[in-house]
């Protein structure tokens, strides 16, 4: 079966990757208005914070990184086309913002733990006081937990792998550093074991590496549970 003839087909999976570029070569344009800084999601307890920032910070990606939106919509295009028709458009929307949510709830929480850690209070103010007393390394993970937002589209295309991992888990890909192709199931349990790692001793500081991982796991439990109802009938 070829997995990627029906991408071009796919109308949602066009254009939310639309969208993404519309916005992205938006915050270039009309780069007066700081477009990133209004769409990304802030921590809760930080007064920038905004309701509506948990859905529009899946459509503004990073201008200093140009290959943070060019990966997400490329793993889009792969595997969002093959899952649109799968689902249909309802379904895979759902599986989409819904996996984009839980993630970006997972990484809060784990920011929220690690401002407690250092803190012991989820009070910003009192927190601010604590960095005199921290080295280098922990103030800019302290930081970075309270006041670096979460933008892009990470957490909802990885729970589209994460539901195409649950409808094809012995679909071959490429992983590095494997030169070899691996099942996407066990490439993404080593993307989630890689990533859990890299949280916890903050190897790649300022990525959201939970919500990948959170991404991942909604996209494989609602894939399951819309598995399991078509199976019923």
């Amino acid at each position: 079966m070829n997995f990627y003839i029906s991408n071009f087909n796919s109308d949602a999976v066009k254009h939310l990757i639309s969208i993404n570029i519309l916005v992205y070569t938006a915050t270039f344009v009309f780069s007066q208005y700081k477009i990133e800084n209004i769409l990304s999601l802030y921590h809760p307890l930080d007064n920038r914070f905004e309701f509506y920032q948990i859905f529009t910070h899946m459509f503004v990606h990073s201008k200093r990184l140009f290959l943070h939106i060019v990966f997400n919509m490329l793993a889009l295009f792969m595997f969002g086309g093959q899952m649109e028709t799968l689902l249909g458009i309802k379904k895979f929307l759902i599986t989409y913002f819904l996996s984009g949510i839980l993630a970006a709830l997972l990484q809060l929480l784990f920011n929220t733990s690690i401002l407690y850690y250092f803190v012991h209070s989820l009070d910003f103010s009192q927190a601010k006081r604590t960095f005199d007393y921290l080295n280098q390394e922990q103030r800019i993970n302290l930081y970075s937990s309270m006041y670096s937002p979460m933008m892009g589209a990470s957490g909802a295309v990885s729970g589209i792998l994460g539901a195409f991992a649950r409808y094809f888990p012995e679909h071959k890909i490429f992983i590095l550093p494997f030169p070899f192709p691996i099942a996407v199931r066990k490439a993404l349990m080593i993307f989630i074991f890689g990533s859990f790692v890299s949280a916890i001793f903050n190897l790649a500081p300022g990525v959201a590496h939970f919500a990948h991982i959170g991404g991942i796991l909604s996209g494989y439990f609602i894939g399951n549970f819309f598995l399991k109802k078509e199976n019923r009938f």
